[in-house]
């Protein structure tokens, strides 16, 4: 089937009409909470973070140039999505574009993908530009092509980890590619371009790796939260209607040539890759994001042979389209108010005027906040007032722990404290419901003391022990900082180190007392010191976790959690 040039002038209004809805809608939509943190990214240029890749804060700051506000957020992804579309009728050869429209515009990663600042975004551009510079390579082999392909590879995995993915199973669809110098040549192209993001990853200590495989899941499995969630999270994202033609092409699309078996392969692969991981963790439902495109081509050249299939998928893309317009409007504004337990979108709506708020009771005050990454980037967003989260023990680690330099300008500094937990508490503690109606507390310390960067080792290599024992065990206090610390800054508040033991899906002990530690001064990079703990009275696998605590303050996690099997 031939992209025409009748069939290219339809699908090109459809798409400017795309783009325009796209563009009002990252207009007048408040921030996600992670297209704060992304738009944080953005403020501080490295070549890695956290939990993702640069591209997000890339394309975030050269939008945000042009505009200072959610537009300029958005303003690139809007583009890379609209862009995207239209390459992937180009590579689906697209003959029908009413029905490629029908396919496309249906999905919720799609309709919610048009405009968010998302790191999907770009991985879903450049994954159709791999598979459009792998069909040329196949087509018709250069070094100029394979050095392009290399590229592109790196843009994928610069853009979101798992397009590594997209490679994996394209590679395992045509194991003759080990036999060619194209793939060594994008091989070594790809390797090259990312030095940078590989050297960052060695002077952070890997975080990204640690994040998956050590501080993400440490809880043990639960079939129905993780397996079940799987595959509703896949009906969800791709849609309860027309997500039954997408799961069906996947089944009965045959290849008819090497560049449509990587297709399959690919989206079959991801799949089921991320399926098997949920008997380690949670898988996030957009993490099979790599599928999307392959899903799409499938669906559209499979529901072309069948005239059920195009019949049916007209009725559905049409129920499901009018449900998206009535979604989109209500992320721009709450007007059916549905309770939270049903729908909760309450990080979209009225943060700016929070923020405002914040500032004020602020009085110039630095804001501090407990636990909550996103909304303190929501707050220097709407303000650029400085502000930090502090990460506490029961989650892991964010991006604010590497931005160590946020922390440090703090120290010694009456800052404001703001919590969204009703139980902790916070001095001189106050509350108020401002325009987020969400309840926020808040309270000020003065001179504002925090060793969150300090890391705990153990010394012990395995942690087995008796049921209902008391240990002793030897641990080395790591000083990241570039001075002496000392615990005793702050008279009020003693430092103390402080156990916890998880089991399954609560914890059996936490935040308990064991070493004071508010006389300590450490003068170097360690200080060997030891700690007493109890262990469960009852035998099994538990995971556990040192942290430096300060006063009322929530621990961090000083450590990640270490497996401890109890006999």
């Amino acid at each position: 089937m031939k992209f025409t040039a009748d069939n290219k002038r339809l699908l090109v209004y459809f798409l400017l009409g795309w783009m325009i809805l796209n563009f009002i809608q990252a207009a007048f939509t408040g921030l996600f909470d992670d297209e704060a943190l992304f738009w944080m990214y953005g403020q501080r240029p490295a070549w890695g973070y956290y939990e993702h890749p640069p591209m997000v804060g890339i394309l975030i700051r050269a939008g945000y140039e042009l505009f200072h506000n959610e537009f300029g957020v958005r303003f690139f992804f809007v583009i890379l999505n609209t862009l995207s579309f239209y390459l992937i009728a180009r590579l689906a050869g697209v003959s029908n574009p009413v029905l490629f429209v029908a396919l496309i515009f249906t999905p919720l990663i799609a309709q919610v993908g048009g405009f968010i600042a998302a790191p999907d975004v770009a991985l879903v551009f450049y994954t159709i530009l791999f598979f459009m510079t792998y069909r040329k390579l196949l087509e018709n082999g250069s070094t100029f092509t394979a050095i392009l392909w290399g590229i592109i590879m790196a843009a994928m995995i610069y853009s979101k980890y798992n397009g590594i993915l997209v490679i994996i199973f394209t590679l395992i669809s045509n194991l003759k590619l080990f036999k060619s110098k194209y793939f060594y040549i994008a091989a070594l192209t790809g390797i090259l371009c990312m030095v940078p993001h590989i050297l960052w990853s060695f002077r952070y200590d890997h975080p990204t790796v640690n994040y998956h495989l050590f501080e993400r899941n440490f809880e043990q499995f639960d079939f129905l939260t993780y397996f079940g969630g799987y595959f509703i999270g896949q009906i969800g994202i791709y849609g309860p209607l027309m997500g039954v033609i997408f799961f069906w092409a996947m089944v009965v699309f045959k290849p008819q040539d090497v560049f449509e078996k990587s297709l399959k392969f690919t989206a079959v692969g991801t799949m089921l890759f991320f399926m098997a991981y949920t008997f380690r963790g949670q898988v996030e439902p957009n993490w099979t994001v790599p599928a999307f495109v392959p899903i799409i081509i499938m669906a559209y050249k499979a529901a072309g042979e069948k005239v059920r299939i195009r019949r049916l998928a007209g009725p559905l893309a049409i129920i499901s389209i009018v449900f998206a317009l009535g979604l989109r409007i209500y992320l721009i504004h709450d007007f059916l108010k549905l309770p939270r337990h049903i729908l909760n979108l309450t990080e979209l709506y009225g943060w700016k005027e929070w923020s405002k708020e914040i500032e004020k009771k602020a009085g110039g005050r630095p804001v501090l906040f407990l636990n909550s990454y996103q909304r303190a980037s929501k707050y220097i967003f709407y303000t650029g007032r400085p502000a930090y989260s502090m990460d506490a023990f029961a989650g892991h680690r964010t991006q604010y722990f590497y931005w160590s330099d946020m922390e440090e300008n703090l120290q010694g500094k009456d800052v404001m404290v703001v919590d969204f937990m009703p139980w902790r508490w916070l001095p001189e503690r106050k509350a108020f419901i401002g325009s987020t109606g969400i309840i926020t507390y808040y309270g000020y310390w003065n001179n504002f003391r925090s060793y969150s960067q300090l890391g705990i080792k153990l010394k012990l290599k395995e942690l087995r022990f008796p049921a209902n024992a008391t240990i002793t065990m030897p641990v080395t206090i790591i000083n990241p900082y570039h001075h002496a610390i000392k615990f005793g800054e702050n008279k009020f508040m003693d430092s103390w180190l402080v156990y916890h033991i998880h089991y399954k899906d609560k914890f059996a002990a936490e935040m308990v007392p064991s070493t004071n530690i508010t006389s300590m001064i450490i003068k170097g990079a360690v200080q060997d010191t030891s700690i007493r703990f109890l262990t469960p009275f009852m035998p099994g696998k538990y995971y556990f976790c040192i942290s430096v605590s300060t006063g009322w303050v929530p621990p961090p996690r000083s450590m990640n959690y270490q497996l401890m099997e109890i006999y």
